[in-house]
């Protein structure tokens, strides 16, 4: 078949990992689709552009991503295909047109360009060269944002938020809302932005359009009018469609859609999705109305309102939690309180009025910990209800030897020390258990910081005043552990591995 004749299957933003945990394309289970996909383009005769992010580099090992993939890359390699780096993918940009990469998928690598379709000029590119936020092929803000969702997701345990919002949508937000700040606050101070360029037809930026989809139009909108070409057919926002006859998106493989788009020979465009193995056309959404930039514009949001939604939406509030959450809050504020009142506390040589009322503050507190222990293993699994009931004995006797016999230095610090580091074993052993939730982290972080506390107790001088100010130490640290296990010791949503990326 003649090359001029062939039609043009274009699809981008596909965001292939490496099988790993991040790998949200894999986790969605496309692999299968996508390579049935490959087949139908391959039996159709056509000819495959794909207009980047087909690789997710920002969040994986790029060796790693290559090895694991190969044979999807041999599939690739075998039909009749053109592919344009887009931002995700950036890295490999500078290989085009040299030999460090030797498989021949990425021999058809190249820079956007166009071809004559119909008598039209029809540019093909990923699109991020119009998003400030993404535009280079330097680390910018987009991939440091894309960085932390990789953190946050694996915190998470999806890159879906409880909300059922994506966790790097959010980042982004948040980050728009950020510059948008920044922005106005330079031009108030500067007093330079008249009027007249802020209502310039190229002003769409994310001060007055958070969602940044009107700024990317109005770039390639400039980008056409400069005549280099009549259409542009890019990816990039994830968001598929045309706007009049000039602008036509791909959409995402990264979502729950899988979508294309089919370019015939006289350039007339369709749009198409695939489901269950086979090629389904819909109706070409409208992206935007097409209307003149400044005409029709969105409201903008206010960006200090979009930045503290987005971090309540990151961090929310916790809502009805666990007794045992409540307990290990209330934990938490009790240690805190008693360790900062023993710095107020005067303090002799052991027996003073003042030593006695510290040791009685401690064995109060040993009671009351131990009691809070009781009250939430009632409700626990057998495994953790085993660990809240050791804990909370052993605190108990603490408390009621502290409190008969532990006015003697020596044997308080004794004491004290061998409760600290059986305290902190245990919530190193809950960390362990609980490693399906959030909070085991800051129970391993509290019970090895308790655990030192313990052998650094035992090792210390028999010092009424050192004793002091060791154990308001131990117990502030400990306590805000135990707050923090508390706070954020929400259970793993399980929400599926589906990630919106741009």
């Amino acid at each position: 078949m003649d090359g001029a004749a062939r039609d043009i299957f274009v699809i981008s933003d596909l965001h292939i990992g490496d099988g790993g945990a991040r790998d949200n394309f894999e986790a969605g289970k496309k692999t299968p689709e996508l390579r049935a996909f490959l087949d139908h383009v391959g039996s159709e005769g056509g000819e495959l552009f794909l207009l980047g992010d087909v690789f997710e580099l920002w969040q994986m090992n790029l060796s790693l991503l290559l090895v694991k993939r190969r044979a999807l890359l041999d599939h690739l390699a075998a039909l009749r295909l053109v592919y344009v780096p887009g931002n995700h993918d950036v890295d490999l940009l500078h290989f085009i047109d040299t030999d460090f990469l030797h498989h021949p998928f990425f021999a058809r690598m190249r820079p956007p360009f166009v071809r004559e379709l119909g008598g039209k000029r029809f540019r093909f590119c990923h699109g991020h060269e119009t998003d400030p936020f993404n535009a280079g092929d330097e680390p910018g803000l987009g991939r440091m944002f894309s960085i932390l969702a990789g953190v946050v997701e694996d915190e998470n345990g999806s890159p879906l938020l409880r909300s059922g919002e994506s966790v790097e949508d959010v980042l982004e937000e948040f980050g728009d809302s950020i510059l948008t700040i920044w922005k106005r606050t330079l031009e108030t101070v500067s007093r330079r932005v008249t009027e007249r360029e802020v209502c310039a037809e190229g002003a769409l930026t994310p001060a007055q359009n958070p969602d940044r989809l009107s700024e990317h139009v109005a770039g390639v909108r400039a980008a056409l009018r400069a005549g280099a070409h009549d259409v542009a057919v890019l990816g990039h926002t994830h968001k598929a469609g045309c706007i009049g006859g000039w602008y036509f998106n791909s959409g995402s493989w990264a979502g729950p859609l899988n979508s294309f788009l089919r370019i015939s020979p006289d350039g007339h465009v369709r749009y198409l999705e695939w489901k269950h193995g086979r090629a389904v056309e819909r109706e070409m959404p409208v992206v935007l109305p097409d209307a003149e930039p400044g005409r029709g514009r969105p409201a903008a949001k206010n960006p200090v309102g979009a930045a503290v939604s987005a971090v309540r939406t990151l961090f929310p509030k916790p809502t009805r939690p666990e007794r045992s959450r409540w307990v290990l809050i209330s934990q938490g504020v009790l240690a805190i309180a008693v360790g900062a009142s023993t710095l107020t506390i005067s303090v002799g040589q052991g027996a003073s009025a003042g030593w006695r009322l510290l040791v009685t503050a401690f064995g109060v507190y040993a009671l009351l910990d131990g009691a809070m222990s009781l009250l939430g293993a009632s409700r626990e699994q057998p495994v953790r209800r085993l660990l809240s009931l050791v804990r909370g004995v052993a605190s108990l006797l603490l408390g009621l030897v502290v409190l008969l016999r532990g006015h003697a230095v020596e044997i308080f610090v004794i004491l004290v020390g061998l409760w600290a580091f059986l305290s902190g074993a245990l919530r190193v052993a809950a960390s362990v258990v609980l490693k399906g939730m959030v909070e085991s982290r800051w129970l391993a972080i509290a019970g090895v910081g308790s655990m030192l506390a313990g052998i650094i107790l035992l090792s210390l001088p028999a010092s009424a005043g050192l004793l002091k100010l060791a154990l308001a130490g131990y117990l502030c640290y400990y306590g805000a552990g135990e707050l923090l296990a508390g706070i954020f010791g929400q259970r793993r949503s399980g929400a599926q591995r589906t990630s919106h990326r741009r």
